[in-house]
């Protein structure tokens, strides 16, 4: 792939948490990442890999290093400013669905878009929302959905902002496995169908295998890549 189809780029980003025996989450990391890319983050419990994602997602600073996204150095970016960035080039998956409960699932898909004061275009929401197979949620709160139907819902939130990287927390942990693997096989097809840049964050090994790259965590370091760097 050319240099230029880089989304995400980490340099040297350390994290260290303080306390009578500092924790050091993650030393002197650097990965990218490119468009049109699935990449699975694996790793055990206490590893790194959500520290990694929480960072890359900008949620929470490095202590060293820098993140560039599109080429923007992110941690040169005000409060107001880096907030503002973050709702409009980074969608975020998270385990627990994260839905409003008082709006349908169409409202919920919107909501960031209007966030940011900016109007949606329903033809666009609508043709989402065929193809992650959830027209049928439309007008439905979460309440009334399954946790398959949710976690679609939150997927469709995510790309409909279009995005220039979709982070997904372990998105799949409370499903079933046949729900599991339904919403990895629409991950994929994010990626295929929008040329998304997708990082995954799971421990489940035979969900990463989706991925077109597998980076594996160990005490705070990249320790192996599998597939297409």
């Amino acid at each position: 792939m050319p240099e230029n189809d880089i989304v995400m780029e980490a340099c040297g980003i350390s994290r260290t948490y303080p306390g009578d025996k500092p924790v050091h989450a993650l030393k002197e990391t650097t990965i990218s990442f490119r468009r049109g890319q699935f990449t699975a983050i694996i790793g055990k419990s206490g590893s790194g890999k959500s520290t990694l994602l929480r960072i890359l997602a900008t949620l929470d600073p490095s202590d060293s290093g820098e993140l560039y996204i599109e080429g923007e150095k992110v941690s040169a970016l005000k409060d107001a400013d880096l907030a503002r960035f973050r709702r409009r080039r980074i969608g975020f998956i998270h385990q627990d669905y994260n839905l409003f409960p008082e709006y349908t699932a169409y409202e919920n898909i919107v909501f960031p878009i209007h966030l940011d004061g900016r109007s949606e275009d329903p033809e666009k929401i609508d043709a989402l929302m065929e193809n992650l197979g959830i027209s049928h949620c439309r007008d439905k709160f979460p309440h009334e959905m399954s946790g398959g139907e949710q976690q679609r819902v939150s997927i469709a939130r995510a790309l409909a902002i279009e995005p220039a990287v979709i982070l997904a927390d372990e998105p799949t942990g409370n499903l079933d496995s046949e729900n599991s693997l339904h919403v990895t096989k629409i991950l994929k097809l994010c990626q295929e169908e929008y040329r998304q840049c997708i990082i995954l964050v799971t421990h489940d090994e035979s969900l990463a295998a989706y991925a077109d790259r597998i980076i594996t965590i160990r005490d705070g370091c990249v320790s192996g890549q599998e597939g297409q760097v």
